[in-house]
């Protein structure tokens, strides 16, 4: 196994005489065991790019076939080793975080290939030329990372389908925190819309403002729309007033109502925590109807909310207890929790109420017993998390 930090430095021979010595490699980073694609060499004050078949590489010596080699150009879009990688961030993809890469992997057998990156000290020993004995590399193979160009913070995707997408929005959200600004932006510009509102939704209070104080106009009508109204509010507290009217402009009537409907709520009540939209059918409606309508939605909520005939709040259903139920049977006859809280409600109170009766979801309801939103379990702990994490810092 061969390493970059044991060529980088590397004495390059002409005719038995130094020629030079290489200080980077570019790689076509688009491909699952990228081969290098170029190699520069410094000789005197001057870099010479040339392809690696114009060196032979025996017994751990580079030779210069020939001192007439062509030159190539040099191209902004190559991704160099030494200093696009080295001692970078990058998003492993197979372990869900970021990681500092230490050295790469480099595999000189037929042709020069990149294998991985090594992530470990034994990376850090090696290129203090200490040897790193007993101590094991911690290797990630190249095609589970993703790196970034950290001139523009864009993720270089590789290969021809994005990895990114692949992650649980709360795998991403881990790394979205962890991540710099810039670097944060350029993973959210790799995600498709949902995916990115999904992501963004999960990160903690910090970084959520950072990312919408900073999206760019390229995916930022998209993003926002998908993101939850609930989410949005908890953010909309703390941006610029510019970037508000900028967000405000691109959500649409009906959204932005939702979200200063909440704003009128402090963030540590009943009505701070709620989703404004969620599903409702009358009492009087059969399982049957109702799982009709639940099938023609895009996604199934947790619960269903059960209402009268003059839009009153009568009780939730569970929606997984349709599948038990007789479909000719009335909402309003498998009802079985009936719980409920108002908009002013303090969080202390609302999270006895999840503790002592292991709830899911709470309706919240006006002065007139209409359901004005629902309180579901992970937006409860979120906020709780992030009230600790406020008292913390």
């Amino acid at each position: 196994m061969t390493y970059l930090s044991q060529i980088i430095g590397k004495t390059v021979y002409y005719q038995d005489q130094p020629f030079g010595k290489i200080v980077d490699m570019a790689v076509f980073e688009n491909r699952p065991r990228p081969p290098v694609s170029k190699i520069e060499i410094k000789r005197g004050k001057k870099k010479l790019t040339l392809a690696p078949s114009a060196l032979h590489f025996e017994n751990g010596k580079f030779t210069l076939i020939s001192q007439h080699t062509p030159l190539l150009p040099y191209d902004h879009k190559d991704f160099y080793l030494a200093e696009d990688l080295l001692d970078k961030q990058v998003i492993d993809i197979d372990g869900k975080r970021l990681v500092r890469v230490n050295d790469v992997i480099i595999d000189m057998e037929t042709e020069i290939k990149v294998e991985g990156i090594d992530v470990g000290f034994a990376g850090i020993l090696r290129r203090l030329g200490i040897s790193p004995f007993m101590i094991k590399s911690r290797v990630i193979p190249w095609e589970f990372i993703q790196a970034f160009d950290y001139q523009t913070g864009n993720v270089q995707i590789k290969l021809a389908q994005n990895k990114l997408n692949s992650l649980h929005p709360s795998e991403l959200a881990d790394i979205l925190e962890d991540a710099g600004a810039r670097e944060r932006l350029g993973i959210v510009a790799a995600l498709d819309a949902k995916k990115a509102a999904r992501a963004i939704e999960e990160t903690n209070n910090q970084t959520q403002i950072s990312i919408l104080e900073e999206l760019p106009a390229t995916g930022f009508k998209e993003i926002l729309n998908k993101m939850h109204a609930a989410e949005l509010a908890d953010v909309f507290r703390y941006l610029n007033p510019l970037r508000k009217k900028e967000i405000q402009s691109v959500i649409g009537e009906e959204m932005s109502a939702r979200v200063k409907k909440l704003l009128k709520f402090s963030s540590n009540t009943a009505g701070g925590l709620m989703h404004p939209t969620f599903f409702a059918v009358d009492k009087n409606t059969t399982v049957k109807e109702t799982i009709k309508k639940l099938n023609e939605r895009d996604s199934a909520p947790g619960s269903i909310v059960v209402t009268n005939g003059n839009s009153r709040y009568v009780g939730i259903v569970n929606t997984r207890n349709l599948l038990i139920s007789d479909p000719i049977s009335l909402m309003g006859d498998i009802i079985k929790d009936k719980k409920f809280t108002y908009p002013h409600v303090p969080i202390s109170s609302i999270l006895k109420l999840f503790a002592d009766y292991n709830l899911r979801t709470l309706p919240v309801i006006d002065k007139d017993k209409k359901p004005i939103g629902v309180i579901l379990i992970d937006d409860l702990l979120k906020a709780i998390v992030e009230e600790d994490e406020d008292e913390i810092l």
